[in-house]
């Protein structure tokens, strides 16, 4: 007979309840009160243009794009006359630590991501009167499961966006897994290494970049590759000289200092030490052998 093994699913983004569900038709100019509140919003620009004010600070959403407004944030809603403008707006409350990461993000969806809020909308209004003020209300004959459908289409639509996000360049934003935490997080540090090889980087920079802790990162860095942080670190930049060295005319000290180096000494006294010779007689051989 085959085991089963039980496995611990861990919702990385749990929304809890359902607030508000608003489809916004705006007709001429229009202006909405300023508002705050302790929950999650998602405004989604079906057509036209509108301007949103997140804390004072005025921003426009075209058709297509997408913003969340983390809770207490200030904002409002404005339209100019003569344009057709529709936006979606739903309001939840979860408090995932994953979403803080989210904060007045913008994003403007692909064509899977608007299939997905497109599922949201019309779930919403199958299920629930929408613009109701003050309390959700279901429709006389909702969809069934209407409510839960919303909530595990705009779960799925978050995780897209936060994969998204995750993967770009010097992304602020990183997931790690848990059978591959350590491997995963020094791979992370040594990508915002490659990436800002030719600049002066402090030890809080790196703590800032992954949010963990200076000893942690110091420790887990030195046993997952048997060198510390800045020896690491210190030898990309040896090695980005030599390519230089050998590709281009640049002098020693321009050198030095395209990568970081305050002082041509020390930069010529740390390549010796990790190559063997000076950065002169380097060059000289790489010469030769061409």
């Amino acid at each position: 007979m085959r085991t089963y093994l039980r496995h611990k699913i861990e919702n990385v983004i749990d929304i809890k309840e359902l607030i508000a569900l608003e489809y916004l038709d705006f007709e001429g100019k229009y202006k909405n009160y300023e508002e705050k509140h302790a929950f999650w919003e998602i405004c989604y620009v079906e057509e036209g243009v509108i301007t949103l004010s997140l804390d004072g600070e005025n921003t426009q959403l075209s058709a297509g794009e997408l913003v969340f407004i983390a809770p207490d944030v200030v904002h409002s809603y404005t339209s100019e006359k003569g344009n057709q403008n529709r936006a979606f707006v739903v309001c939840f409350e979860s408090f995932s630590v994953s979403m803080r990461s989210l904060a007045s993000a913008r994003f403007s969806l692909d064509e899977g991501q608007k299939k997905c809020i497109d599922l949201v909308i019309d779930e919403s209004k199958n299920t629930f009167y929408m613009n109701s003020c003050d309390l959700l209300e279901t429709v006389s004959n909702p969809n069934f499961g209407g409510a839960q459908a919303i909530i595990l289409q705009l779960e799925y639509l978050i995780l897209c966006l936060m994969r998204r996000l995750s993967a770009e360049d010097d992304s602020a934003i990183v997931f790690l897994r848990d059978d591959r935490f350590y491997a995963d997080l020094v791979n992370v540090i040594i990508r915002y290494f490659s990436r800002h090889v030719n600049e002066r980087i402090t030890l809080d920079d790196v703590c800032s970049k992954v949010n963990y802790s200076r000893s942690f990162i110091c420790k887990t860095f030195k046993e997952q590759t048997g060198e510390t942080l800045f020896a690491y670190f210190n030898r990309m930049k040896i090695d980005e000289a030599k390519r230089l060295l050998a590709e281009t005319e640049l002098t020693v000290t321009n050198i030095a200092g395209r990568l970081g180096f305050s002082e041509v000494k020390y930069f010529c006294s740390l390549f010796k030490k990790l190559t063997g010779t000076t950065p002169v007689v380097y060059r000289e051989r790489k010469g030769k052998k061409q």
